[in-house]
């Protein structure tokens, strides 16, 4: 399915973030209404504005931000890469080569089944700094009664509380991923670069993709 064009995240991030605006909204009214004094009401009704607008507005633009700085990187390295033929290969530019590219993954088929939940986990970190900066000003405007530095604070802790969630449940699908898919991945790369593979000619080396082989776009 992605074996040419990779994995553009802001399609599996957003949707994601979506279903997950209900339960963070409900976490961080109940954490900011004990901080602030606030009732349920005052606190769910400005925490939902707040969040609806960090989601509609701040995973996109955050998604936007990463693919740029991919953009900016990635594309004169895998030039300067490929006019000097200079070997990229390792598992240090295979690390930073992934960490750039979580905005659209690179076609690498046979490791996708990790490398999409850890993207969407990394992707997390730009979200939160972005929502931090929309939601402090939204929820200034909800409390106008509330001191403004504990709105600030109140804000941070309560966005860091559930994306720190996230963030857990993010890495427990990186985890469940490589647990049950792992080793089915690699039984079946072995199976196809296997001598008994007909399209494979003998003495030949087994043709794979490494993580950040296509982040060079």
């Amino acid at each position: 399915m992605f074996a040419n064009a990779g994995v553009p995240m802001i399609f599996v991030h957003w949707p994601l973030m979506l279903c997950a605006l209900l339960p963070v909204i409900l976490l961080e009214a109940l954490l900011i209404r004990r901080w602030l004094v606030l009732s349920f009401r005052d606190a769910f009704v400005g925490v939902g504005k707040a969040n609806v607008l960090s989601t509609l507005v701040g995973v996109p633009l955050a998604w936007l931000a990463m693919f740029v700085l991919e953009l900016a990187v990635m594309l004169p390295f895998g030039l300067v890469a490929e006019t000097s033929e200079w070997q990229s290969a390792g598992p240090v530019w295979e690390i930073l080569g992934f960490l750039l590219s979580v905005a659209w993954l690179p076609p690498a088929e046979d490791y996708l089944h990790w490398m999409v939940p850890a993207a969407v986990a990394l992707l997390l970190v730009p979200c939160f700094f972005l929502s931090v900066l929309l939601e402090r000003s939204s929820c200034l405007r909800s409390w106008p009664a509330a001191e403004p530095a504990r709105v600030r604070r109140g804000v941070f802790a309560a966005n860091l509380a559930s994306y720190a969630l996230l963030f857990v449940l993010a890495c427990g699908w990186v985890g469940f991923e490589l647990v049950t898919k792992g080793a089915h991945v690699e039984t079946r790369r072995a199976e196809l670069s296997g001598p008994w593979n007909g399209s494979q000619p003998i003495g030949s080396e087994p043709h794979t993709t490494s993580p950040a082989a296509g982040s060079r776009r």
